[in-house]
């Protein structure tokens, strides 16, 4: 379908804006079908992330439009697809499923993406995959809270037990 130069603009103000407010990965993909990309919106959608493939010079004007500068160049060159984030508790868990997407896709490489507006390279996302979801690193810190305390209370009454007896003799 041919998009006119003011539908690109059009596209391209309301993807800067999205790219602006919210968390965005950039990937690059040859051979992928369409049934694995939505293979991959499937996976996507509890998390709430969407998956889109976009023309270059869309994407290109977004970024400026949305003042955002990528380390890399290339963000807008070959084949571009954008996965923009509604959550960014979420980021953990979208990483991870790029992560498994790329390993059965070779043909999707991530470029990169932008977290809080700051640039992120594809060892970023990739080591994000590796960090548990906030949900789970808060249950761990409360875990191990929960045990820093227990162990206090039992030196504590082991104290007043030394205490006790020692009074008593």
């Amino acid at each position: 379908m041919k998009i006119t130069k003011t539908d690109k603009k059009e596209l391209a103000e309301k993807l800067g804006k999205e790219f602006s407010s919210k968390d965005t990965f950039f990937a690059t993909f040859n051979g992928m079908k369409f049934k694995d990309a939505n293979g991959l919106r499937d996976n996507l959608r509890p998390t709430k992330a969407k998956f889109k493939v976009m023309r270059n010079t869309v994407v290109a004007h977004a970024l400026k439009n949305a003042a955002l500068k990528p380390a890399d160049d290339t963000v807008a060159q070959g084949p571009t697809a954008v996965v923009t984030l509604e959550d960014a508790n979420e980021i953990t868990r979208v990483a991870k499923e790029l992560m498994a997407f790329a390993k059965t896709n070779p043909g999707v490489k991530w470029k990169g993406g932008f977290y809080e507006k700051n640039w992120l390279t594809p060892a970023d996302i990739e080591k994000l995959s590796k960090i548990g979801s906030k949900p789970e690193l808060l249950g761990q810190l409360a875990g191990t809270l929960y045990s820093s305390i227990a162990q206090i209370r039992w030196v504590l009454d082991a104290l007043k037990e030394q205490k006790d007896a020692a009074q008593k003799a």
